[in-house]
Protein backbone atom coordinates (compact mmCIF):
# COMPACT_ATOMS: atom_id res chain seq x y z
CA UNK A 1 0.00 0.00 0.00
CA UNK A 2 3.04 2.22 1.08
CA UNK A 3 4.96 1.57 -2.86
CA UNK A 4 1.34 2.31 -4.38
CA UNK A 5 0.76 5.22 -2.55
CA UNK A 6 4.05 6.71 -3.44
CA UNK A 7 3.72 5.70 -7.19
CA UNK A 8 0.32 7.48 -7.19
CA UNK A 9 2.08 10.26 -5.24
CA UNK A 10 4.73 10.96 -7.87
CA UNK A 11 2.12 10.39 -10.34
CA UNK A 12 0.45 13.36 -9.48
CA UNK A 13 3.52 15.45 -9.39
CA UNK A 14 4.40 14.80 -12.91
CA UNK A 15 0.34 15.29 -14.30
CA UNK A 16 0.38 18.76 -13.19
CA UNK A 17 3.74 20.05 -15.67
CA UNK A 18 1.88 17.99 -18.34
CA UNK A 19 -1.12 20.23 -17.47
CA UNK A 20 0.59 23.07 -17.39
CA UNK A 21 2.83 22.23 -20.47
CA UNK A 22 -0.81 21.56 -22.07
CA UNK A 23 -2.36 24.64 -21.53
CA UNK A 24 0.87 26.35 -22.87
CA UNK A 25 0.39 25.02 -26.33
CA UNK A 26 -3.12 26.08 -26.04
CA UNK A 27 -2.37 29.70 -25.18
CA UNK A 28 0.94 29.37 -27.62
CA UNK A 29 -1.55 28.24 -30.79
CA UNK A 30 -4.15 30.99 -29.97
CA UNK A 31 -1.52 33.62 -29.51
CA UNK A 32 -0.14 32.41 -32.83
CA UNK A 33 -3.68 32.34 -34.53
CA UNK A 34 -4.13 36.28 -33.18
CA UNK A 35 -1.02 37.11 -34.18
CA UNK A 36 -1.41 36.13 -37.48
CA UNK A 37 -5.16 37.46 -37.85
CA UNK A 38 -3.49 40.82 -36.96
CA UNK A 39 -1.31 40.69 -39.70
CA UNK A 40 -3.58 39.64 -42.60
CA UNK A 41 -5.67 42.95 -41.02
CA UNK A 42 -3.29 45.39 -40.62
CA UNK A 43 -1.49 44.67 -44.00
CA UNK A 44 -4.31 45.24 -46.36
CA UNK A 45 -5.50 47.92 -44.02
CA UNK A 46 -1.96 50.21 -44.35
CA UNK A 47 -1.80 48.72 -48.26
CA UNK A 48 -5.39 49.84 -48.75
CA UNK A 49 -4.89 53.36 -47.11
CA UNK A 50 -1.68 54.39 -48.66
CA UNK A 51 -1.74 52.23 -52.04
CA UNK A 52 1.15 50.97 -53.68
CA UNK A 53 3.71 53.54 -53.53
CA UNK A 54 2.84 54.77 -50.31
CA UNK A 55 2.90 51.97 -48.90
CA UNK A 56 6.55 50.97 -50.30
CA UNK A 57 8.36 52.27 -47.31
CA UNK A 58 6.09 50.23 -44.92
CA UNK A 59 6.99 47.11 -46.43
CA UNK A 60 10.63 47.83 -46.74
CA UNK A 61 10.52 48.71 -42.98
CA UNK A 62 8.85 45.67 -42.03
CA UNK A 63 11.36 43.48 -43.82
CA UNK A 64 14.15 45.20 -42.30
CA UNK A 65 12.50 44.66 -38.97
CA UNK A 66 11.76 40.90 -39.84
CA UNK A 67 15.12 40.21 -41.24
CA UNK A 68 17.12 41.65 -37.79
CA UNK A 69 14.31 40.20 -35.67
CA UNK A 70 14.75 36.58 -36.96
CA UNK A 71 18.75 36.67 -37.68
CA UNK A 72 19.54 38.18 -33.96
CA UNK A 73 16.95 38.50 -32.29
CA UNK A 74 15.52 35.31 -32.28
CA UNK A 75 19.05 33.25 -31.77
CA UNK A 76 19.87 35.13 -28.90
CA UNK A 77 15.89 34.38 -27.78
CA UNK A 78 16.66 30.86 -28.04
CA UNK A 79 19.84 30.96 -26.64
CA UNK A 80 18.22 32.24 -22.95
CA UNK A 81 15.72 29.23 -23.74
CA UNK A 82 18.34 26.89 -23.86
CA UNK A 83 20.42 27.90 -21.52
CA UNK A 84 17.65 27.94 -18.95
CA UNK A 85 16.60 24.71 -19.59
CA UNK A 86 20.32 23.11 -19.28
CA UNK A 87 21.48 24.72 -16.26
CA UNK A 88 17.92 24.75 -14.41
CA UNK A 89 17.92 28.97 -14.26
CA UNK A 90 19.93 28.93 -11.39
CA UNK A 91 22.16 31.75 -9.80
CA UNK A 92 24.67 33.33 -12.25
CA UNK A 93 22.84 31.05 -14.86
CA UNK A 94 24.44 33.60 -18.08
CA UNK A 95 27.01 34.60 -16.60
CA UNK A 96 29.30 36.37 -18.45
CA UNK A 97 27.14 35.59 -21.39
CA UNK A 98 25.33 38.27 -20.99
CA UNK A 99 27.24 40.90 -22.61
CA UNK A 100 27.25 38.12 -26.14
CA UNK A 101 23.45 38.72 -25.78
CA UNK A 102 23.61 42.28 -25.69
CA UNK A 103 26.20 42.73 -28.18
CA UNK A 104 24.46 40.69 -30.28
CA UNK A 105 20.89 42.92 -30.17
CA UNK A 106 23.31 45.90 -30.35
CA UNK A 107 24.51 44.68 -33.61
CA UNK A 108 20.83 43.98 -35.22
CA UNK A 109 19.91 47.71 -33.72
CA UNK A 110 23.18 49.15 -35.46
CA UNK A 111 22.40 47.36 -38.85
CA UNK A 112 18.72 47.42 -39.05
CA UNK A 113 19.45 51.77 -38.29
CA UNK A 114 22.46 52.11 -40.82
CA UNK A 115 20.59 50.14 -43.90
CA UNK A 116 17.65 52.37 -43.35
CA UNK A 117 19.84 55.29 -43.50
CA UNK A 118 21.93 53.89 -46.47
CA UNK A 119 18.48 53.76 -48.27
CA UNK A 120 16.72 56.78 -47.76
CA UNK A 121 16.37 57.76 -51.21
CA UNK A 122 15.64 54.28 -52.42
CA UNK A 123 12.90 53.54 -50.49
CA UNK A 124 11.42 56.26 -47.66
CA UNK A 125 11.45 59.21 -49.88
CA UNK A 126 14.75 60.60 -48.10
CA UNK A 127 13.00 61.49 -44.83
CA UNK A 128 15.05 60.85 -42.14
CA UNK A 129 12.30 59.85 -39.14
CA UNK A 130 12.34 56.56 -40.98
CA UNK A 131 15.82 56.44 -38.90
CA UNK A 132 14.46 57.05 -35.87
CA UNK A 133 11.34 55.16 -36.48
CA UNK A 134 13.72 51.72 -36.93
CA UNK A 135 15.94 52.72 -34.39
CA UNK A 136 12.96 52.91 -31.73
CA UNK A 137 11.06 49.36 -33.16
CA UNK A 138 14.14 47.45 -32.79
CA UNK A 139 14.67 48.82 -29.26
CA UNK A 140 11.62 47.39 -28.37
CA UNK A 141 11.61 44.31 -30.46
CA UNK A 142 14.71 43.52 -28.59
CA UNK A 143 13.23 44.10 -25.41
CA UNK A 144 10.58 41.07 -26.27
CA UNK A 145 13.05 38.96 -27.95
CA UNK A 146 14.55 38.69 -23.93
CA UNK A 147 11.36 38.28 -22.52
CA UNK A 148 10.29 35.78 -24.62
CA UNK A 149 13.24 33.73 -24.02
CA UNK A 150 12.78 34.19 -20.26
CA UNK A 151 9.37 32.57 -20.65
CA UNK A 152 10.00 29.86 -22.52
CA UNK A 153 12.97 28.65 -20.99
CA UNK A 154 11.00 28.92 -17.63
CA UNK A 155 8.00 26.94 -19.65
CA UNK A 156 6.00 30.08 -18.74
CA UNK A 157 4.05 28.99 -22.06
CA UNK A 158 0.48 30.62 -21.26
CA UNK A 159 2.38 34.21 -20.75
CA UNK A 160 4.23 33.51 -23.61
CA UNK A 161 1.16 33.25 -25.58
CA UNK A 162 -0.39 36.29 -24.24
CA UNK A 163 2.37 37.86 -25.14
CA UNK A 164 1.81 36.84 -28.86
CA UNK A 165 -1.97 38.23 -28.96
CA UNK A 166 -1.18 41.29 -26.92
CA UNK A 167 1.06 42.40 -28.99
CA UNK A 168 -1.08 41.59 -32.01
CA UNK A 169 -3.74 43.21 -30.93
CA UNK A 170 -2.08 46.36 -29.66
CA UNK A 171 -0.82 46.86 -33.56
CA UNK A 172 -3.83 46.13 -34.85
CA UNK A 173 -5.40 48.58 -32.99
CA UNK A 174 -3.48 51.16 -33.55
CA UNK A 175 -3.35 50.57 -37.53
CA UNK A 176 -7.05 50.70 -37.22
CA UNK A 177 -6.68 53.98 -35.68
CA UNK A 178 -4.21 55.21 -37.72
CA UNK A 179 -6.55 54.33 -40.86
CA UNK A 180 -9.16 56.41 -39.50
CA UNK A 181 -7.59 59.08 -38.20
CA UNK A 182 -4.29 60.00 -40.09
CA UNK A 183 -3.56 57.40 -42.81
CA UNK A 184 0.57 57.99 -43.07
CA UNK A 185 3.47 56.19 -43.19
CA UNK A 186 4.70 57.19 -39.75
CA UNK A 187 1.53 56.65 -37.81
CA UNK A 188 0.96 52.81 -39.19
CA UNK A 189 4.83 52.32 -38.44
CA UNK A 190 4.13 54.14 -34.83
CA UNK A 191 1.95 50.68 -34.18
CA UNK A 192 4.52 48.55 -34.42
CA UNK A 193 6.95 50.14 -32.35
CA UNK A 194 4.32 49.99 -29.40
CA UNK A 195 3.25 46.82 -30.14
CA UNK A 196 6.06 44.44 -28.36
CA UNK A 197 6.38 46.62 -25.27
CA UNK A 198 3.22 44.82 -24.25
CA UNK A 199 5.64 41.68 -22.92
CA UNK A 200 6.28 43.86 -19.91
CA UNK A 201 2.33 43.03 -18.68
CA UNK A 202 3.86 39.83 -18.33
CA UNK A 203 6.53 40.29 -16.03
CA UNK A 204 9.27 38.14 -17.95
CA UNK A 205 12.17 38.93 -15.36
CA UNK A 206 9.91 38.57 -12.50
CA UNK A 207 12.51 35.35 -11.19
CA UNK A 208 10.46 33.08 -8.49
CA UNK A 209 11.59 29.52 -7.83
CA UNK A 210 14.00 28.67 -9.97
CA UNK A 211 15.99 25.53 -9.34
CA UNK A 212 19.97 25.45 -8.34
CA UNK A 213 22.05 25.37 -11.29
CA UNK A 214 22.62 22.14 -12.78
CA UNK A 215 26.29 21.95 -13.49
CA UNK A 216 25.82 20.50 -16.53
CA UNK A 217 28.49 22.08 -19.06
CA UNK A 218 27.59 24.64 -20.64
CA UNK A 219 29.46 26.35 -23.85
CA UNK A 220 30.14 30.12 -24.32
CA UNK A 221 27.45 32.07 -26.30
CA UNK A 222 29.93 33.15 -28.92
CA UNK A 223 30.47 29.57 -30.33
CA UNK A 224 26.56 28.67 -30.32
CA UNK A 225 25.27 32.17 -31.06
CA UNK A 226 27.87 32.58 -33.79
CA UNK A 227 26.80 29.99 -36.04
CA UNK A 228 23.26 30.12 -35.16
CA UNK A 229 23.30 33.83 -36.15
CA UNK A 230 25.00 32.57 -39.39
CA UNK A 231 22.01 29.84 -39.91
CA UNK A 232 19.42 32.22 -39.39
CA UNK A 233 20.98 35.29 -41.75
CA UNK A 234 21.33 33.03 -44.65
CA UNK A 235 17.89 31.13 -44.13
CA UNK A 236 16.44 35.06 -43.82
CA UNK A 237 17.60 36.21 -47.14
CA UNK A 238 15.83 33.42 -48.97
CA UNK A 239 12.66 33.90 -47.00
CA UNK A 240 12.33 37.40 -46.04
CA UNK A 241 14.24 39.75 -48.73
CA UNK A 242 12.24 39.11 -51.33
CA UNK A 243 11.28 43.11 -51.79
CA UNK A 244 14.47 44.05 -51.09
CA UNK A 245 16.16 42.00 -53.42
CA UNK A 246 13.45 42.55 -56.22
CA UNK A 247 14.19 46.20 -56.01
CA UNK A 248 17.64 46.24 -56.70
CA UNK A 249 16.97 43.51 -59.66
CA UNK A 250 15.31 46.31 -61.37
CA UNK A 251 11.58 45.96 -60.36
CA UNK A 252 9.60 48.98 -59.79
CA UNK A 253 7.75 50.66 -56.79
CA UNK A 254 4.68 48.38 -57.51
CA UNK A 255 6.23 45.44 -58.20
CA UNK A 256 8.19 45.87 -54.17
CA UNK A 257 4.80 46.26 -53.01
CA UNK A 258 2.90 43.09 -55.11
CA UNK A 259 6.29 40.99 -53.65
CA UNK A 260 5.72 41.68 -50.41
CA UNK A 261 2.02 41.40 -49.97
CA UNK A 262 2.22 37.99 -51.74
CA UNK A 263 5.18 36.24 -49.63
CA UNK A 264 4.07 38.14 -46.53
CA UNK A 265 0.64 36.63 -46.80
CA UNK A 266 1.95 33.02 -47.71
CA UNK A 267 4.87 32.98 -45.62
CA UNK A 268 2.72 33.95 -42.68
CA UNK A 269 2.64 30.33 -41.30
CA UNK A 270 6.22 30.25 -41.20
CA UNK A 271 5.75 33.43 -39.69
CA UNK A 272 3.29 32.27 -37.86
CA UNK A 273 5.84 29.01 -36.49
CA UNK A 274 8.32 31.40 -35.26
CA UNK A 275 6.26 31.99 -31.97
CA UNK A 276 5.42 28.25 -31.92
CA UNK A 277 9.58 26.78 -31.86
CA UNK A 278 9.58 27.93 -28.42
CA UNK A 279 7.34 25.47 -27.38
CA UNK A 280 9.18 22.16 -28.92
CA UNK A 281 13.00 23.67 -28.29
CA UNK A 282 12.64 22.76 -24.52
CA UNK A 283 11.88 19.22 -25.06
CA UNK A 284 13.70 18.63 -28.00
CA UNK A 285 16.50 20.04 -25.47
CA UNK A 286 16.01 17.76 -22.76
CA UNK A 287 16.29 14.98 -25.04
CA UNK A 288 19.46 15.73 -26.72
CA UNK A 289 20.85 16.61 -22.72
CA UNK A 290 19.44 13.05 -22.06
CA UNK A 291 21.73 11.53 -25.11
CA UNK A 292 18.22 10.08 -26.86
CA UNK A 293 19.50 10.92 -30.45
CA UNK A 294 17.33 8.43 -32.09
CA UNK A 295 14.64 9.62 -30.69
CA UNK A 296 15.50 13.26 -31.89
CA UNK A 297 16.36 11.54 -35.33
CA UNK A 298 13.17 10.11 -36.25
CA UNK A 299 11.31 13.29 -35.27
CA UNK A 300 13.34 14.94 -37.69
CA UNK A 301 12.82 12.73 -40.75
CA UNK A 302 9.11 13.04 -39.80
CA UNK A 303 9.24 16.39 -39.48
CA UNK A 304 11.08 16.50 -43.04
CA UNK A 305 8.25 14.42 -44.79
CA UNK A 306 5.58 16.50 -43.44
CA UNK A 307 7.07 19.51 -44.98
CA UNK A 308 7.57 18.16 -48.00
CA UNK A 309 3.84 17.20 -48.21
CA UNK A 310 2.91 20.67 -47.05
CA UNK A 311 5.07 21.99 -50.23
CA UNK A 312 3.85 20.69 -52.51
CA UNK A 313 -0.30 21.04 -50.98
CA UNK A 314 0.89 24.63 -50.85
CA UNK A 315 2.17 25.16 -54.78
CA UNK A 316 -1.34 23.67 -55.91
CA UNK A 317 -3.50 25.91 -53.20
CA UNK A 318 -1.17 28.70 -53.98
CA UNK A 319 -1.70 28.48 -57.77
CA UNK A 320 -5.66 28.44 -57.79
CA UNK A 321 -6.29 30.61 -55.20
CA UNK A 322 -3.59 32.46 -54.18
CA UNK A 323 -3.79 35.66 -56.57
CA UNK A 324 -7.95 35.66 -55.82
CA UNK A 325 -7.07 36.16 -51.99
CA UNK A 326 -4.15 38.87 -52.83
CA UNK A 327 -6.82 40.79 -55.01
CA UNK A 328 -9.48 40.47 -52.30
CA UNK A 329 -7.12 41.72 -49.29
CA UNK A 330 -5.27 44.56 -50.98
CA UNK A 331 -6.69 45.32 -54.47
CA UNK A 332 -6.52 44.04 -57.91
CA UNK A 333 -2.90 46.40 -57.97
CA UNK A 334 -1.35 43.86 -56.36
CA UNK A 335 -2.45 41.00 -57.48
CA UNK A 336 0.53 38.42 -58.29
CA UNK A 337 1.43 35.96 -61.00
CA UNK A 338 -0.11 32.34 -61.05
CA UNK A 339 3.27 31.27 -61.40
CA UNK A 340 4.96 33.70 -58.37
CA UNK A 341 1.86 32.37 -56.44
CA UNK A 342 2.82 29.05 -56.88
CA UNK A 343 6.37 28.75 -55.79
CA UNK A 344 5.76 31.55 -53.22
CA UNK A 345 3.35 28.25 -51.66
CA UNK A 346 5.54 25.35 -52.81
CA UNK A 347 8.38 27.71 -50.74
CA UNK A 348 6.36 28.17 -47.76
CA UNK A 349 5.53 24.35 -47.47
CA UNK A 350 9.33 23.49 -47.49
CA UNK A 351 9.94 26.57 -45.02
CA UNK A 352 8.19 25.41 -42.65
CA UNK A 353 9.51 21.89 -42.13
CA UNK A 354 13.13 23.52 -42.53
CA UNK A 355 12.02 25.57 -39.55
CA UNK A 356 11.04 22.76 -37.47
CA UNK A 357 13.88 20.52 -38.20
CA UNK A 358 16.59 23.47 -37.10
CA UNK A 359 15.09 23.29 -33.43
CA UNK A 360 16.60 19.90 -33.35
CA UNK A 361 19.82 21.22 -34.39
CA UNK A 362 19.60 24.10 -31.86
CA UNK A 363 18.43 21.78 -28.95
CA UNK A 364 21.55 19.87 -29.57
CA UNK A 365 24.22 22.63 -30.02
CA UNK A 366 24.91 21.86 -33.68
CA UNK A 367 24.52 24.98 -35.17
CA UNK A 368 27.35 24.86 -37.11
CA UNK A 369 25.87 21.96 -39.24
CA UNK A 370 22.44 24.38 -39.34
CA UNK A 371 24.35 26.80 -40.76
CA UNK A 372 26.25 24.47 -43.09
CA UNK A 373 22.65 23.19 -44.54
CA UNK A 374 21.24 27.06 -44.67
CA UNK A 375 24.71 28.62 -46.95
CA UNK A 376 24.55 25.77 -49.42
CA UNK A 377 20.69 26.41 -49.57
CA UNK A 378 21.24 30.16 -50.23
CA UNK A 379 23.90 29.91 -52.30
CA UNK A 380 21.54 27.36 -54.98
CA UNK A 381 18.86 30.37 -54.41
CA UNK A 382 21.21 32.70 -55.78
CA UNK A 383 22.18 30.83 -58.58
CA UNK A 384 18.16 30.03 -59.35
CA UNK A 385 17.49 34.07 -58.99
CA UNK A 386 20.61 34.50 -61.42
CA UNK A 387 20.19 31.84 -63.94
CA UNK A 388 16.20 31.95 -64.63
CA UNK A 389 15.37 34.15 -67.45
CA UNK A 390 12.19 35.88 -66.47
CA UNK A 391 10.85 38.97 -64.85
CA UNK A 392 12.29 40.11 -61.00
CA UNK A 393 9.11 38.85 -59.82
CA UNK A 394 9.59 35.46 -61.27
CA UNK A 395 12.94 35.31 -60.34
CA UNK A 396 12.96 35.80 -56.78
CA UNK A 397 9.84 33.61 -56.35
CA UNK A 398 12.10 30.47 -58.02
CA UNK A 399 15.22 31.87 -55.59
CA UNK A 400 12.19 31.48 -52.84
CA UNK A 401 11.24 28.22 -53.50
CA UNK A 402 14.57 26.57 -54.68
CA UNK A 403 16.33 27.63 -51.69
CA UNK A 404 13.52 26.50 -49.10
CA UNK A 405 13.34 22.87 -50.77
CA UNK A 406 16.88 22.72 -50.55
CA UNK A 407 17.41 23.63 -47.23
CA UNK A 408 14.35 21.13 -46.00
CA UNK A 409 16.27 18.59 -47.86
CA UNK A 410 19.83 19.03 -46.57
CA UNK A 411 18.53 19.63 -43.13
CA UNK A 412 15.81 17.25 -43.16
CA UNK A 413 18.21 13.92 -44.70
CA UNK A 414 21.41 14.44 -44.57
CA UNK A 415 23.40 12.07 -42.33
CA UNK A 416 24.79 13.84 -39.00
CA UNK A 417 27.18 12.24 -36.95
CA UNK A 418 25.78 11.78 -33.14
CA UNK A 419 27.49 13.90 -30.72
CA UNK A 420 26.50 14.91 -27.38
CA UNK A 421 25.18 18.65 -26.94
CA UNK A 422 27.63 20.77 -27.37
CA UNK A 423 26.60 24.00 -25.44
Amino acid sequence: MRLSFRSMQSELRTEQPRRRDGLGTIAMLAGTAVSALAVLVYQPVAGRALGTDGFAPIAVLWTTMFVIYTVLMIPAEQFITRRLVVTGGGPGWMGSDLRVVISVLAIGWLLGTAFVFATLDTFFNGEIIFVVITGALLVTRGVMATGRGLLAGRRRFVAYGGTLAAEAATILVLALVAASISPTTVTFAGALIIGPLTILAFRPWHFSGDRIATGESVDTATRFLGWLVVATAASQVVIASSPIVVGFIGGSAAAVSIVFATFTLFRGPVTSAYNLVARVLPDFTDLSVRGEFEVLARWRHRIAIGGSVLALLGAVAAYFIGPWIIELLYGAAFEPPRMVAALGGAGVGAGLGALFVGQIFIASGRTKGLAGGWIVSLVLAAIAVIAVPVDPMLKIAWGFAVGETAALIILGFARQRRTSAEP
